[in-house]
């Protein structure tokens, strides 16, 4: 029987066990507006001020805070500011990406369902199925949502369905959206 060198053990060794982590991979279970409502410890309407990421402590892992300016808060201390804090970002030329995380820009406007960690952070719910982007109409200056997250856009305001590959996203609006979320917490003891 013929045996191998130490180098290509170790080789094979190394390439099962990034199969072995690769094979993890997150599963997400689908989220509507009543489970969104329910799991969050705040829902509000702001606009972006300022995207930072940073080195954690021990220098292991980027994390980005989101700083957003409260317009309208529907669940939750009414609070001028919210920060959230989510995994990755971009730091010292390091960029790390989570999958199903949602993306901020500074300026941007968007509806947010948040949850808050034992230790009191904030943090968006369902990943990207918590980021409403609003957009307003160019004609009439309506206020629309829409997930922007590749993957998550949706074609109505109560089961959040996702929108089938290749088919276009509707704009849906934001008092429809608001109307079902203050539905869900009129019908439960919340």
């Amino acid at each position: 029987m013929a045996t191998l060198p130490r180098s290509r053990i170790s080789s094979i060794v190394l390439c099962a066990l990034l199969a072995a982590h690769t094979a993890a991979a997150t599963t997400m279970a689908q989220l509507d507006t009543r489970a969104l409502t329910l799991q969050s410890s705040d829902i509000v309407i702001g606009t972006v001020e300022q995207v930072h990421s940073y080195w954690n402590p021990a220098h292991t892992r980027i994390l980005t805070d989101v700083t957003v300016a409260v317009s309208r808060s529907l669940v939750g201390e009414a609070a001028d500011r919210i920060t959230l804090t989510q995994y990755g970002g971009e730091v010292d030329g390091v960029r790390v990406s989570v999958p199903g995380c949602p993306s901020f820009r500074t300026g941007e406007e968007a509806l947010l369902f948040v949850w808050r960690d034992p230790r009191g952070v904030a943090q968006v719910n369902g990943l990207a199925q918590g980021k409403f982007d609003i957009a307003r109409d160019a004609a009439t200056g309506e206020m629309l949502v829409q997930r922007r997250t590749p993957g998550f856009a949706v074609r109505d305001v109560k089961t959040l369905g996702r929108v089938a590959q290749g088919q276009a996203a509707p704009a849906l609006r934001l008092d429809a959206l608001v109307r079902e979320i203050r539905h869900t917490l009129d019908a439960t003891d919340r």
